[in-house]
């Protein structure tokens, strides 16, 4: 890969292992397999990576950063379904490091301390947004609750729709997923 720098060249290495890995299953991704699909040979590979283990470590790390900087764009105070909307683009543009993300596991790979904390920084600007709601009266209850629950449903929605199982027209995706995070915030509604 004549003319790619070391940045974009990981990152085609990781979109690509995520493809391979949910195309093909853990046993359809190698450091080969990647190398050749990419273009560059296995030694990129293997300093960029270390092995398997660490390929992996580095796609579900990349994914959670990009589902976080994502959400970090949008953590504007009241803006609630700008943040559900972030949340379901970052996926539709990741979708097989979603998969990753927050599907099992492949076999023998389990995320580390650093991947954990990489996870747990997405959910922060959706905790924060509500405990800004809950304070300027827009919203009622308990934050974490809240968040909770809203979450919830942005998951809920945006995985049915990447697993093909959203129910009815794909091009009415977008509208339902607005609609379903309006309907669950609407208990969190202070009565009037």
């Amino acid at each position: 890969m004549v003319g790619v720098n070391g940045d974009e060249l990981t990152r085609q290495l990781i979109d690509e292992g995520a493809r391979l890995l949910a195309d093909r299953g853990p046993g359809g991704l190698s450091l080969r397999k990647l190398a050749a699909a990419v273009g560059t040979s296995t030694m990129a590979v293997y300093t960029r990576f270390g092995d398997k283990q660490g390929l992996l470590a580095a796609m579900h790390r990349e994914g959670f950063q990009r589902l976080g900087d994502r959400l970090q764009r949008e953590a504007a105070p009241g803006s609630l379904l700008g943040l559900g909307r972030a949340y379901r683009e970052a996926a539709l543009q990741s979708p097989h490091l979603y998969q990753l993300m927050f599907g099992p596991p492949p076999a023998g790979f389990e995320p580390g301390e650093v991947e954990n904390k990489a996870a747990a920084a997405t959910y922060a600007p959706m905790l924060d947004a509500v405990r800004a709601a809950v304070e300027q009266g827009d919203l009622v209850g308990d934050p974490d609750r809240v968040a909770l629950h809203l979450w919830v449903v942005a998951h809920g929605m945006v995985s049915l729709e990447l697993s093909g199982q959203l129910p009815g027209r794909a091009e009415n995706a977008a509208a339902r997923y607005d609609d379903a995070l309006r309907l669950a915030a609407q208990p969190f509604m202070p009565r009037t």
